[in-house]
């Protein structure tokens, strides 16, 4: 009987149970955040309840509601580092209950806001949704790498795989409230009937109290690990070895690289813990010094532009061929799964053949989805489908490469600090999409469109393959220190 209680304890103990829940409450955290996914389901719905229900927003038109993701993502990339500086201050929970409690309080006010205008909606629904998001985003993946640092491509996957999959959920949630009819479009391409727009203002009464709920549940789930219980995870290196060959210590010491053998020699090579990113950091200064980190900031400015558009404009542009509010909505519910599927998919293939690799595949299948994309209106409706799924399959790559390329290069320490000065290329691509959206979109059109994005995406394929290879905070640390005359 105490033989199986002890195997009983060390198979516990092996799951690592805080890290795991730690992973789901980041999960059930991102569900919430990832709702933004959804504002291209909601964009039909809202623009169509200004334009008849508001006076003076009668010429309201899909892409002057660009500005309402556009002020979310601005509000994300510009205070995403000021959560690394919350979390030395109040904790990583009152950090997360922050930011949840502003994104959830965006929601439920835009119930007023949105009968009143586009510019109020894009206050609280775009800044303080972004806002709140920025605040909430990060830290439960500083915490799951800390509890999982041999696995930090993967767990973030994970975690930002709640992001993508929110949308998969809440799109249904949405139509099923507001057009359980599926009532179609006007021949204006708007919606006019009274039934559906009259539960438009109160569809965010019911997002905002789940999303509360589910935040709630997200923060109890989330424990940071202690400074033992993160040592217990830490890769150890020998003074022999390089810095890529790492054994990680564990109760039996039997995972080890392949050049170790099966356990450290000696207690001084087990106190000397390296982390290959855990256990030398580079703080936030020195990042914005390096090649690394601005190659990762365009990249996010780059990428970001095709994120912003589909996100925004796919059930508009299926809706010039497609006469099936429904079938629009199982399309977008459909990419949620794809963006969440995908990065797993990409967090799981970063830790395999790393950062540089995952983001050419990337850039190129960006360029190629969006160059075509507009020729999906001369085929089955399907193939539209299938074109938005890859698209979101693809881009959702950004979200968790680019993180873990930050924690890989500079470290864990001061993860959201760094992932959050990397965010601010998002904040400077976001004005640049909705510019181009409404001011070259009513004169290139959507296949215009289509192909300036592709041509951005082509423009990150390049910048990508001067990136290095296998980057490590010492290295990177090391070329900062080396004097300017050997450089």
């Amino acid at each position: 009987m105490g033989r199986f209680h002890l195997r009983v304890d060390r198979m516990l103990k092996g799951w690592n149970i805080p890290g795991v829940l730690s992973i789901c409450g980041g999960f059930l955290l991102h569900l919430t955040l990832g709702t933004l996914y959804c504002f291209g389901n909601l964009n039909t719905y809202m623009t169509s309840y200004l334009r008849v229900n508001v006076p003076g927003q009668e010429n309201k038109h899909y892409s002057d509601a660009i500005w309402i993701p556009t002020l979310a993502t601005l509000g994300q990339g510009l205070f995403m580092t000021m959560s690394g500086y919350m979390e030395e201050r109040v904790g990583i929970r009152i950090t997360i209950l922050i930011g949840s409690a502003l994104m959830s309080s965006g929601v439920f006010l835009t119930y007023f806001t949105i009968q009143y205008s586009m510019m109020l909606t894009t206050f609280t629904y775009g800044f303080m949704f972004g806002l709140g998001t920025a605040l909430a985003y990060a830290p439960p993946m500083g915490v799951a790498m800390r509890w999982f640092p041999k696995k930090k491509g993967l767990v973030n996957g994970i975690i930002v795989g709640g992001f993508g999959f929110g949308a998969f959920i809440f799109n249904q949630v949405q139509t099923a409230y507001l057009n359980p009819w599926n009532i179609s479009l006007d021949d204006n391409g708007f919606f006019t009937n009274p039934d559906v727009l009259e539960r438009v203002p109160s569809v965010f009464l019911l997002l905002g109290s789940i999303y509360s709920v589910m935040q709630l549940i997200a923060v109890m789930l989330i424990t940071p690990p202690s400074e033992d219980e993160m040592e217990s995870n830490a890769p150890v290196l020998s003074s022999t070895v390089d810095d890529e060959e790492v054994i990680y210590q564990n109760d039996d010491f039997d995972e080890t690289s392949p050049s170790l053998g099966s356990r450290p020699n000696s207690l001084h090579e087990m106190q000397q813990v390296v982390s290959n990113g855990d256990g030398e950091n580079v703080n936030p200064n020195q990042v914005v010094k390096t090649a690394e980190f601005w190659i990762l900031w365009f990249t996010f400015v780059l990428n970001t532009q095709a994120v912003g558009y589909i996100n925004s404009m796919y059930k508009a542009f299926g809706q010039t061929f497609i006469d099936d509010d429904h079938f629009l909505a199982i399309t977008g519910a459909f990419a949620a799964l794809f963006n969440s599927s995908g990065r797993v998919f990409w967090g799981h293939l970063s830790d395999v053949c790393g950062y540089k690799y995952c983001m050419l595949i990337v850039t190129v299948a960006i360029s190629f989805l969006f160059s075509t994309l507009y020729f999906t209106e001369y085929g089955a409706r399907v193939l539209y489908a299938l074109w938005i799924w890859l698209i979101f399959f693809s881009f959702c790559g950004n979200f968790v490469l680019l993180p873990t390329a930050s924690a890989t290069c500079f470290g864990t320490k001061y993860s959201s600090k760094n992932y959050g000065l990397i965010m601010t290329g998002s904040a400077a691509a976001a004005p640049i999409i909705a510019i181009l959206t409404q001011g070259l979109s009513p004169r290139v059109g959507y296949l215009g469109m289509f192909i300036i994005i592709a041509c951005f995406s082509a423009v990150s394929f390049v910048l990508n393959l001067f990136f290095p290879k296998c980057p490590t905070p010492r290295k990177i640390l090391e070329q900062l220190n080396r004097p300017a005359s050997n450089l």
